[in-house]
């Protein structure tokens, strides 16, 4: 497959990997798709090196959309003991061009590739296609990322915005907020939010309640708030509250009026607890700005393989 992309996503558990190629309706076809385990490998190159020993022909572009801080077109993965060279990968295996770039970049660059039916309606509004779509939404972290046209395209404008400061809206959650402070100091919303900070939420939630902390699963964690447990329905509602507040605040600083695509692993699976009235709420409560948010539409990214049409996308963007 001369004109193949090799497009890779490359996280702190999976690497995925596929060949991609524009078809003639000028979406995305994608074959040769593997899945690595990254704990069976030493390093990426091993893993890269097995793919490729599996396929036919050996493609000459690459592009590999990775969970860490790109500089310079190199990356140490965020949650993994990898690193990735551009310059050093197109040695090794004979590449005529590599890039590396981040993988919620990858994430919101596919967006603009998908068709209709990839997506989940959440919420009615007008997708004005001259503004901004924000894309985010929790998995392990919390990515967040704008997707803007620019001369008949596309620009991605990445951020951190995770990071951003934890904005709690009511008694409870500033209680909430004061308990992670004693342990953390500085609370974001990915710690609130993400995966990554689900423990510390269950452990403060069971000490505003005055209940014993034992660890459970978000699997179980969200059967017993289904089910109404104290402790657990606590942890989904700040959860969900905490998501659908900031995606208020940054489509107001981003000017989404494009739309919202929530993306990310947790946004699937607490979609009821994102959509139920009091989270909902908490995205449209803007006081004069409420109209505003009432005009910005919602969707789900369902697509298993975005991050690699979206890297396959950028790879284009980039000539």
């Amino acid at each position: 497959m001369p004109h193949s992309i090799l497009a890779a996503d490359v996280g702190g558990t999976n690497a995925r990997f596929a060949l991609l190629s524009r078809n003639g309706d000028g979406f995305w076809d994608i074959d040769a798709y593997e899945k690595f385990k990254g704990d069976d490998y030493a390093t990426f190159q091993c893993a890269l090196g097995e793919y490729l020993e599996r396929i036919d022909g050996a493609p000459k572009s690459a592009i590999f959309s990775v969970a860490g801080p790109v500089t310079n077109n190199k990356v140490t993965l965020t949650n993994r003991n990898w690193v990735l060279d551009a310059e050093e990968l197109k040695s090794k295996f004979d590449l005529d061009r590599c890039l590396i770039t981040n993988d919620f970049t990858a994430m919101t660059r596919s967006v603009a590739e998908l068709r209709e039916s990839d997506f989940l309606h959440i919420k009615d509004g007008t997708r004005n296609p001259n503004e901004a779509i924000l894309v985010a939404g929790p998995g392990t972290g919390f990515g967040v990322g704008y997707l803007v046209p620019h001369n008949n395209s596309w620009a991605v404008l990445s951020t951190e915005g995770g990071h951003q400061a934890y904005s709690p809206q009511s008694a409870r959650e500033l209680e909430l907020l004061q308990i992670l402070q004693e342990e953390h100091g500085y609370v974001s919303l990915e710690r609130v939010a993400a995966g990554i900070g689900l423990p510390d939420v269950h452990k403060a939630v069971c000490k505003r309640l005055g209940e014993t902390y034992s660890p459970l699963s978000p699997a179980i964690i969200r059967e017993k708030a289904k089910a109404g447990d104290a402790v657990c329905l606590e942890i989904c509602e700040i959860r969900g509250n905490a998501v659908m507040g900031a995606l208020g605040d940054m489509a107001l600083s981003g000017g989404a009026r494009g739309g919202i695509v929530m993306a990310g692993g947790v946004s699937e699976r607490m979609l009821d607890f994102f959509t139920a009235p009091k989270a909902m709420e908490r995205f449209l409560n803007r006081g004069h700005y409420r109209s505003y948010m009432e005009d910005i539409e919602i969707r789900l990214l369902t697509h298993p393989h975005a991050p690699l049409i979206g890297a396959a996308a950028y790879f284009e963007d980039q000539g």
